[in-house]
């Protein structure tokens, strides 16, 4: 063992710098500056954030559409960012990178100092803790959500925080006096974390249910359990009191307390439209280090292996935490199986956006790194104990490391590239900018042409409303977006939006000007008034 312990320190510290150089990279390279890790909808964010800074409120195209079609903590923190650069769209998107990598950084600390405490009084603690924390910040499935200009970063952070406030007050000695300074600063922070995400309101469940639930069910809590009860009630008011201005915003301006974006990924879908997709994402996530590309995802036999690998996991997560698990342990396991199950029921079987599925379930991956490592720890450390395990330790840590380097210097590799600047190269070289132009997917064009209408209704309300009429040809030939009627004189997307040529009024007003398969573009251009 003594042998494990000194090569550990050399390799966590190997893993949390892949991890941080995997962040920096792209900021000293101009050409992967833009393009590696914001993504389309991470550039929607940015859009609304830089119109705040510019004083035109929350709002697209150019500042004329008001929106809620956001998580407004990061966006209020971005915007703060392009203020500071006077709306600079370069300096603004540094400084959004920045502060996610600083996000990354506190998340691994918390979630170090999370895995020490869940694994206090287990032999090598805070070497499994460093382990935990190594392995998930390299992660290069974890790397580019933690950098894509979303929420996504800084949500994982304050789940973190949240989980391991709560878990503190656990560990401290039984009480029966109601804590009022706890279930406040708790509740505060559960609000703030809704505020990074809507659906911390399964995290707000999970906690205030499991905090009396353990008052309720376990008897060494039971002389607990009035104050239990109060503060998770206490909890739960002061959460809903801070996410209250949001929620109110959202019914008096939009009609009602969930922002657009997530009635229109939704309008489409039906009962289990995403359970396809689980599967190979909590095998990533479970595995830690493992990644398996986008095009296998759904090939039956990649879903069957990996369903039965996630099975196999969850039975031997069950078997260790009724027969393994610490009572100290079995308190996180509660709390973050519950918020889990439920983060999977919904984005699994109720939401649509399959292809977020990953994302949406990213604040699961810290849990999964410390449950696999917990899990696999104990025969490990068995293992090493043995005269093979020790002769062969270096070799594998080398591997997995050369694994780990490989995958995120392939994001780097692929980091000129980018889904939709074909897309906004041809508007640079082919509109002015006061021509209005619409899109599907307005998040990159958006933020690069100012007078982007959103036709998705993901951040445009009024499109959202043709849209759920099924009236989207209407709203695009007939509506109307400045003072001196412009309206949308050009649709420019994807290739496939040339389809668009065959409904009506579409049809008698545009004509196709441009389809290119090979760079995924296609252009319509109206040619009536």
């Amino acid at each position: 063992m003594k042998r494990s312990t000194k090569l550990l320190p050399f390799f966590v510290a190997s893993l949390m710098a892949i991890g941080l150089l995997s962040r920096l990279a792209p900021l000293f390279s101009p050409e992967r500056l833009l393009r590696q890790f914001p993504t389309e909808d991470g550039y929607l964010m940015l859009t609304i954030a830089r119109n705040i800074g510019l004083g035109r409120g929350m709002s697209i195209a150019d500042g004329t559409i008001a929106t809620n079609g956001t998580q407004p903590l990061f966006t209020l923190i971005q915007a703060i960012g392009f203020w500071l650069v006077g709306g600079d769209k370069t300096g603004g998107v540094v400084i959004a990178l920045i502060l996610q990598i600083g996000f990354s950084l506190a998340a691994a600390g918390l979630l170090f100092l999370l895995a020490n405490a869940v694994l206090n009084g287990r032999e090598n603690a805070r070497e499994m803790a460093a382990l935990t924390t190594g392995l998930w910040y390299a992660n290069a499935i974890v790397v580019p959500h933690s950098m894509n200009c979303l929420e996504t970063g800084l949500y994982s952070l304050m789940v973190l925080l949240s989980v391991y406030v709560w878990y503190q007050h656990e560990r401290q000695p039984p009480i029966t006096q109601l804590d009022i300074g706890f279930a406040l600063k708790l509740g505060a922070l559960l609000g703030l974390t809704f505020w990074s995400r809507n659906d911390a309101v399964f995290l707000v469940a999970a906690i205030t249910g499991w905090h009396t639930l353990l008052g309720l069910i376990f008897s060494a809590y039971r002389a607990e359990l009035p104050r239990r009860f109060g503060e998770s009630v206490m909890m739960g008011l002061t959460s809903l009191a801070v996410v209250s201005p949001w929620l109110a915003y959202n019914k008096i301006n939009f009609g009602s307390i969930v922002p657009i974006s997530g009635t229109a990924q939704s309008a489409s879908a039906s009962f289990g439209n995403n359970v396809l997709e689980l599967p190979s994402k909590l095998f990533e996530y479970a595995s830690i280090v493992l990644a398996i590309p986008s095009v296998l995802e759904r090939v039956p036999w990649v879903v069957i292996v990996t369903s039965l690998a996630i099975i196999a996991y969850l039975i031997l997560l069950g078997f260790a935490g009724a027969r393994l698990m610490r009572p100290q342990e079995r308190l996180a396991f509660y709390v973050v199986g519950t918020y889990g199950v439920f983060l999977i029921f919904y984005y699994g079987f109720l939401f649509g956006a399959p292809h977020f599925v990953s994302r949406y379930l990213f604040p699961l991956s810290p849990f999964f790194a410390l449950f696999t490592v917990a899990i696999l720890g104990g025969g490990y450390q068995a293992w090493l104990a043995g005269g093979w395990g020790q002769r062969l330790l270096p070799y594998g840590g080398l591997a997995l490391l050369m694994l780990i380097l490989l995958l995120n210097f392939r994001i780097y590799k692929l980091g000129t590239t980018h889904e939709h600047f074909q897309v906004i190269n041809w508007v640079e070289e082919n509109v002015e900018t006061s021509t209005w132009v619409g899109a599907i997917q307005t998040g990159t064009l958006g933020f690069f042409h100012d007078r982007t209408i959103n036709l998705d209704g993901k951040v445009n309300p009024q499109a959202l409303a043709a849209k759920l009429e099924r009236q989207i040809p209407t709203y695009v030939v007939e509506a109307t977006f400045d003072d001196q009627g412009g309206q949308i004189e050009y649709l420019v997307d994807w290739v496939g939006i040339a389809g668009w040529l065959e409904l009506e009024p579409i049809k008698s007003h545009f004509e196709l000007i441009v389809k290119d398969e090979k760079k995924n573009l296609a252009v319509l251009k109206r040619h009536t008034r």
